[in-house]
Formats: C-alpha cells, sequence, structure tokens
C-alpha cells in the first residue's frame, strides 16, 4: 500500500489534484478507482462505510477529507480503524489518497507510514495547478522530490467542488448513500447515476464514453 496526503488551505486545489491523481491512475494505468466522494466520467466504487472501505482490493481509494473518518480525537472506533483496516491494506495492493487542511489534523499513526505528501497552487485564473510533491509525512526542503503541474480545464467536470462530505456511519455496517458499495459511472450532476454488477462493466462503459474524446494528462 502506499499513503498519498494532498494538504492545502479552504479552497478547490485539495480536491482538484485528488481528482486529477484519480483520473490518470485510471486512464492512464488502467486502475480501479473508489472515492468516498461522487466523481463524474470516471468509473469508481462510492466508498460511504467502514463496511465498504474495510472490503476493497486493489486500485487506488481518493479519501477527500479523510481525516473526518481517521480523528482519533472524534470517534470512538477510529483507533481500531487505524490499527486494523490500514495495517492491513499493506497487504491488499492499495493506493490511498486523502486530502486534508492540516497534517496535525491527521493521527500520528497515519502520518509516520504516509509514503508521499502533496501541496497544490491555482495560479489567479485557476486554469493550472502546480503540485509539489514531498517524500514521507513532512512538508520540507529536505524531503522536496519532485513538482508537476496539470490543467484544470479537463478535472474541474470530473467533480463537485461544493459537495459536502459526511463522515462515515459510527456503526460500521451503516452507511447513509444507497449508492454505498456500488460501481458507478455518472456523466454529470444533472445526469443519470448508472450503477454496474462488476468494475469490468463499469469500466467498459467509460472506456465507450471517452473513445475519440481528446485527453491531456
Amino acid at each position: 500500500m502506499v499513503l498519498f496526503a494532498v494538504v492545502g488551505e479552504l479552497g478547490a486545489g485539495k480536491t482538484l489534484t485528488l481528482t486529477y491523481l484519480l483520473f490518470k491512475k485510471w486512464f492512464v494505468n488502467k486502475q480501479k478507482i473508489y472515492t468516498n466522494y461522487h466523481l463524474y466520467k470516471i468509473p469508481y466504487m462510492f466508498v460511504g462505510s467502514v463496511h465498504t472501505f474495510d472490503n476493497i482490493r486493489e486500485g487506488c481509494f481518493g479519501g477527500d477529507e479523510l481525516w473526518l473518518n481517521l480523528d482519533s480525537r472524534s470517534h470512538k472506533w477510529a483507533k481500531v480503524m487505524i490499527a486494523n483496516i490500514l495495517s492491513r491494506s499493506r497487504k491488499r495492493n492499495l493506493t490511498i489518497y486523502y486530502t486534508t487542511q492540516l497534517l496535525t489534523s491527521i493521527d500520528p499513526r497515519v502520518r509516520k507510514i504516509t509514503d508521499f505528501v502533496a501541496y497544490p497552487i491555482l495560479n489567479v485564473q485557476e486554469t493550472v495547478c502546480k503540485v509539489v510533491i514531498f517524500r514521507g509525512g513532512k512538508l520540507t526542503p529536505a524531503n522536496y522530490m519532485r513538482t508537476i503541474y496539470f490543467e484544470t480545464k479537463q478535472v474541474f467536470p470530473l467533480f463537485d467542488t461544493n459537495e459536502e462530505i459526511i463522515p462515515w456511519s459510527e456503526n460500521e455496517m451503516e452507511s447513509t448513500y444507497p449508492e454505498d458499495g456500488k460501481w458507478i459511472f455518472q456523466e454529470s450532476p444533472d445526469s443519470e447515476m448508472l450503477t454496474f454488477k462488476s468494475w469490468e462493466q463499469a469500466n467498459e462503459y467509460a472506456k465507450d464514453y471517452w473513445k475519440g474524446k481528446k485527453v491531456v494528462v
């Protein structure tokens, strides 16, 4: 497993960068995608409960504001979730991306095993995003690894900047989302949410959607 944090202040930069990374992992690397927020034009499984998170295997999970679920000071079961689920996830071939405003809001045990940290910076026009990437769980010059850039025009339509993340229920088997654990493809917030029986079916539908369209990653 790889843990990758995207850190930044209020604004769309964190989720924008998270969505870009997930899109690239699917479109270029052909990996399965799981998220706790809704995506558009990308096939994925929606993860709306601890139970579903505990059962995902292989691919990439995108946890927007994941600290809402991993902050051991807020949820009585979070310590168990961190100790058991994340440690077992290292055997599941998962890359876990998570966003947070401050690394200090993340449980120290999670920070300790975080492999990379990214700090996104949008230009004034919000047309280009610069992402500075560091090794380990610290934003320090000594840990600097590289800088990447991406154009935002293609990425903004892939998620809803106004979506609010709802913390998972303290009952690990419960979810407030009927789409929890389902493979999904949805073209836009206003279009029908399509569900599929398998990743393969959702993936094929998405590939047909993108066929012939210009893509820059």
